[in-house]
């Protein structure tokens, strides 16, 4: 056991001296410069590195006819994203946002490491624009260029519910972020059709940013863009326990906030006769777990994916008495899900 732990760890040192070895001879690419031009041979790898000299974003893509991959770095050499087609063709492309003063390493090779031929390759900024406002009641027309970018504010007075989606014919692709632009989520098609909608749990006093892209670099076209907020009681009953669980009348629909990791909310419900059907589901746009417990706390079922989408759904038959359900997040992401209870 010993000389494999040493082995791996031989192994691992290995690895990232030679990512290091490799980083250290990276070739600088230069910013808004001609494009650098190379050619890929089987097993390549060819490294570049970017001195940034402002906040902003930051866009690396190949061109050609070589099938290239591309994995970008930070100083740490912490891999912070990768790329395959997002460019022309099978070219990559990676656009990602960049604090002033760091240099960022790229990693190129062809895909699948046998891909093989000439590239060019080039490196340019974009300063981070100025965001329209949002407000609620007020929607906004917006109108897609082919490789725009268009960017969107929220500023919270409370604790509420953010949901900003678009409508149209337009195919949207929208990201949201914190003030300092650390990504929080993105979504494709969550909304009507090929648009865009996110949910966001929001603190008071903050403002929120949204990016809103076609799918792809190609994608054009207008398209309607709003906001709606909820306000939720910051003093509300944490049921995050079976010892506080909320009482649930059968056939009422309970919204459910998940606004940290790993939550759970507890519920009791009451049977009144042998043979009863209960039907439980949640209905959102999270990927949701139930349990079902009777009332010792020993466990009757489960459920994660049975309802629509990603959500649960568990049908038991039931003697009369009294039952627990617990609701979770798969993975403990948060938002907004509906706990429905139905007895047939």
């Amino acid at each position: 056991m010993k000389k494999i732990c040493k082995f791996g760890l031989f192994i691992a040192f290995f690895f990232l001296l030679g990512i290091g070895l490799f980083a250290q001879n990276a070739r600088e690419l230069s910013l808004g410069g001609n494009p650098t031009s190379g050619s890929l041979r089987e097993g390549d790898e060819i490294w570049y590195s970017v001195r940034v000299r402002e906040n902003g974003f930051l866009i690396v893509e190949t061109t050609g006819d070589t099938d290239t991959y591309l994995e970008a770095f930070d100083d740490q050499r912490n891999l912070i994203k990768d790329d395959d087609d997002g460019g022309e063709d099978y070219n990559a492309r990676i656009e990602m946002l960049v604090v002033a003063g760091k240099t960022y390493l790229f990693k190129l090779t062809g895909y699948g490491g046998r891909e093989i031929g000439p590239f060019l390759i080039t490196a340019r900024t974009q300063p981070i624009p100025a965001a329209t406002p949002l407000a609620v009641g007020s929607p906004l027309q917006g109108n897609l260029t082919e490789g725009s970018r268009d960017w969107y504010s929220v500023r919270t007075t409370g604790n509420e519910l953010i949901t900003v989606e678009t409508s149209g014919s337009t195919d949207t692709y929208m990201e949201a972020f914190d003030s300092q632009y650390n990504l929080i989520t993105l979504d494709d098609d969550s909304g009507s059709d090929y648009n865009a909608r996110i949910e966001i749990l929001a603190d008071p006093n903050q403002t929120y940013l949204f990016a809103v892209t076609g799918y792809s670099n190609s994608v054009t076209g207008p398209y309607r863009i709003w906001v709606n907020s909820e306000s939720l009681s910051s003093g509300a009953a944490q049921n995050t326990n079976r010892s506080s669980a909320v009482n649930i009348r059968i056939g009422e629909a309970i919204p459910i906030f998940f606004r940290t990791q790993n939550e759970a909310r507890w519920y009791r419900c009451e049977i009144p006769r042998a043979g009863a059907n209960l039907n439980v589901q949640t209905r959102g746009n999270i990927d949701t777990v139930l349990f079902l417990y009777d009332n010792n706390g020993n466990l009757i079922t489960d459920d994660d994916d049975s309802g629509e989408g990603y959500n649960a759904f568990i049908s038991e038959r039931l003697e009369r008495g009294t039952y627990f359900i617990e609701v979770r997040t798969y993975g403990g992401s948060t938002g907004r899900t509906t706990l429905h209870a139905e007895m047939r």
